[in-house]
């Protein structure tokens, strides 16, 4: 799978990448190259399924946030799509417990939304840093491959 998995307590989120568009040669004005992907989040008895379009210079700005505030078991990581229909924020404290809240929102149009908090630890944010690395090291950051 590209994309990633961020787990929890009582849920999940989940970002599959679908197809990236320009790559390699074309980036985003937004960062990294212009992608589609499935997003899947259940908090809970909650569930979405949604498609997701962001850039993966995005995803490098996200995977960056997180090893710090993992490597420190304190700060913040946070990922907003370009489109800002996916919003989370996830902060950890000092005893390696880590919460994330933020919201899905597919269509801007329509008045559904989901908003979610999921508790976690660290110990569940190993197989999320690999596949982000394995994603960062394929399409690079901001700017794309070199």
């Amino acid at each position: 799978m590209e994309g990633f998995i961020l787990k929890g307590e009582q849920g999940y989120l989940q970002l599959h990448l679908d197809e990236v568009y320009g790559f390699p040669e074309q980036t985003s004005h937004f960062g990294g190259y212009d992608a589609e992907g499935t997003l899947e989040i259940k908090s809970n008895n909650y569930f979405v399924r949604g498609k997701l379009w962001f850039t993966t210079g995005e995803v490098c700005s996200f995977y960056e946030q997180l090893g710090r505030a993992y490597d420190l078991f304190s700060g913040e990581a946070t990922f907003s799509s370009s489109e800002v229909n996916l919003e989370f924020k996830i902060t950890f404290d000092s005893r390696g417990h880590a919460v994330f809240k933020g919201y899905f929102k597919e269509l801007h149009h329509l008045d559904n939304e989901l908003k979610f908090e999921i508790e976690s630890d660290q110990s569940y944010f190993e197989s999320t840093l690999a596949d982000l690395k394995k994603f960062v090291q394929k399409y690079g950051g901001l700017k794309g491959v070199k």
